[in-house]
C-alpha cells in the first residue's frame, strides 16, 4: 500500500521532477537499475548523486546498491513528496549549486557536504527510512564531498 501511495504522488504532486527522472532513466537505461523501498535506483556514470521524483541516480564507481549515498537521494524523494512542484526550484536547483560550485570553498573551510540546508534535511529524512527499514542509521554527520 506504502509503495503505490508514494508511486502515486510522485507521478502526480511530484510529476515535474518525477517526469524529469524518467527522461533520464530512459537515457541511462542500459545502467544496471533496482527497485529502492518504492523509488527506482539507477547506477549511473555520474560523479555525484541525483534524485528526481522517484527516481535515484548513484555514481556506477560508488559504494554498495545499499550504502549511504542512495539513503540520502531517497531522503531527496521525500523532499519532493512534500514540496511538489516546488522541490526543482527550492531544492533541487540549491543542491545542484551546492554540489558543483562549492567544492572547492567546503574542501577549504573543512565544511561537510550537510552543512547546506537541503543535503542535512535529505540526510535526516534518509536516516530515517533507513532506521525504519534496516534498524541502523546512515551515520552522515561526518561526511565530507
Amino acid at each position: 500500500m506504502w509503495k503505490w501511495l508514494y508511486r502515486l504522488l510522485q507521478c502526480t504532486w511530484g510529476l515535474p521532477q518525477t517526469l524529469a527522472g524518467f527522461l533520464l532513466y530512459l537515457r541511462y537505461r542500459r545502467s544496471p537499475h533496482a527497485a529502492f523501498h518504492g523509488a527506482v535506483h539507477t547506477r549511473w556514470p555520474g560523479k555525484n548523486g541525483l534524485s528526481l521524483g522517484m527516481f535515484i541516480f548513484t555514481p556506477a564507481s560508488g559504494d554498495d546498491w545499499d550504502g549511504g549515498m542512495v539513503w540520502h537521494e531517497y531522503g531527496h524523494t521525500f523532499q519532493s513528496l512534500m514540496l511538489g512542484p516546488l522541490y526543482l526550484p527550492v531544492v533541487g536547483l540549491p543542491s545542484v549549486i551546492w554540489c558543483n560550485c562549492f567544492r572547492e570553498y567546503r574542501r577549504r573551510k573543512q565544511m561537510p557536504y550537510a552543512a547546506f540546508f537541503t543535503e542535512r534535511w535529505a540526510d535526516r529524512l534518509g536516516d530515517g527510512r533507513k532506521r525504519r527499514y534496516t534498524g541502523s542509521g546512515i551515520g552522515t554527520e561526518n561526511r565530507k564531498a
